[in-house]
């Protein structure tokens, strides 16, 4: 499984509007800058994190907002946010068993209630981790508020 890239740029974002946000409009202009991404890009993933009740975004250049604690922004959250339900395709299974053959025949149900049980354990992993706890990693490295 793979989670791409947007949903670091996602994190990169909110911690860099917890972080500076209350000092300097915020724009998709400045994420850009700060994530090395396409303004384009960030526009999406602010869009999509909009949608799911995260951020706030004033139309203009009026700049992005917290509206959530960064206790209550689970990993999990700016993950299908930006992901959509990526997890019900966290493992793949081949279309086309043999239909002929024992083990073809019942794959999908031999392989089905094992592939929820990790699915399970990546939602309650990704709800383990919060904004907050990026932000205290990242004023670990000394770089702190602004």
């Amino acid at each position: 499984m793979r989670i791409s890239a947007k949903c670091s740029i996602a994190v990169h974002c909110l911690l860099f509007l917890h972080e500076y946000g209350g000092t300097q409009k915020v724009t998709s202009g400045l994420l850009a800058l700060s994530t090395g991404c396409n303004p384009v890009m960030i526009r999406s993933i602010m869009s999509a994190m909009k949608k799911a009740g995260i951020i706030q975004v004033t139309a203009g250049s009026g700049g992005a907002v917290l509206v959530l604690p960064p206790e209550e922004i689970t990993l999990y959250r700016v993950y299908t946010a930006v992901e959509g339900d990526g997890l019900r395709d966290l493992i793949g299974v081949h279309s086309m068993p043999s239909a002929l053959c024992p083990i073809g025949r019942n794959i999908r149900v031999v392989l089905q209630k094992r592939y929820e049980t990790v699915r399970e354990d990546m939602r309650r992993s990704l709800q383990s981790v919060t904004l907050a706890d990026f932000i205290a990693e990242y004023r670990k490295t000394g770089s702190g508020p602004v």
